[in-house]
């Protein structure tokens, strides 16, 4: 294992060479600048090549930061982008309600927290920025499950455990297969105590500007306080401020105009 880390490390201690003002090396310049034998330096940079986190340029004979890392960019762009067009709606979608308010996204089989407004109201909630939770349990997860392509959807459900963070959550595969036909019937997901005893959330999605969901929107508090009387408006309003977040990263649904929220 100790073994297994040093070279993780000395492969990342490569990639931390290149900057914007050293773009290029030859395998010469970093075996000298980590001193390590050139031996051993070529085969990192034989690893880091085959999974395209370099690329040589054959006539100069240097290495530069490769395909990977803009495929990566995208992807932490594009999650960043969807935390800063969300923010100002989930503070408003917070104020209204009265709740904490979460956005989630899909991260393997899990879903990972990228950010939370807190509500003024003290509760403890086990939700953080950058917490994961399995896809099964919880409205924040369900939600995202549920506008997946079927064959992931599948995947998640024969291949990974089902298992019990509470007495209420769903562990039953065909009762979870109910559960996301009924999410995408009324376009929210609720949950009562599945994830953390106590705590009940609505979830609606967020779709990118190719209609796929990119995020889960979701109102967060005690259940006596989402459950009760005002369930529909919170519902509402969940599913309004999705559809504001959606539309403004892109996302145009046939024949509608952009959805509006007071406050």
């Amino acid at each position: 294992m100790g073994k297994t880390f040093t070279s993780l490390e000395k492969a990342i201690d490569i990639i931390s060479l290149f900057d914007s003002e050293h773009q290029d090396f030859s395998a010469h310049e970093i075996s000298q600048k980590l001193k390590l034998p050139l031996s051993t330096t070529y085969k990192y940079l034989d690893v880091l090549l085959k999974r395209d986190f370099l690329s040589k340029d054959k006539d100069a004979k240097k290495f530069s930061l490769g395909l990977m890392f803009f495929k990566l960019g995208n992807l932490a762009s594009a999650k960043i982008k969807h935390v800063d067009v969300a923010r100002p709606h989930m503070q408003t979608l917070s104020k209204i309600s009265g709740e904490t308010v979460t956005l989630t996204v899909v991260k393997g089989w899990e879903s990972l927290c990228v950010e939370k407004i807190e509500t003024p109201k003290k509760i403890q909630l086990l939700v953080e920025r950058g917490s994961s939770i399995p896809l099964h349990a919880g409205s924040s997860q369900t939600i995202l499950l549920a506008y997946q392509d079927e064959s992931f959807i599948e995947a998640m459900i024969e291949k990974r455990p089902l298992t019990k963070l509470s007495d209420n959550t769903l562990t039953e595969r065909d009762r979870l297969r109910e559960e996301l036909a009924l999410i995408r019937e009324q376009g929210y997901a609720f949950s009562d105590s599945t994830v953390e005893p106590g705590a009940a959330a609505i979830a609606a999605p967020v779709f990118d500007n190719e209609g796929r969901i990119a995020a889960g929107l979701s109102v967060v508090g005690p259940r006596d306080r989402i459950r009760g009387e005002n369930f529909m408006e919170l519902v509402d309003m969940v599913k309004e401020s999705a559809k504001r977040i959606s539309y403004d990263l892109g996302w145009h649904p046939p024949s509608q105009q952009k959805p509006d929220l007071a406050g």
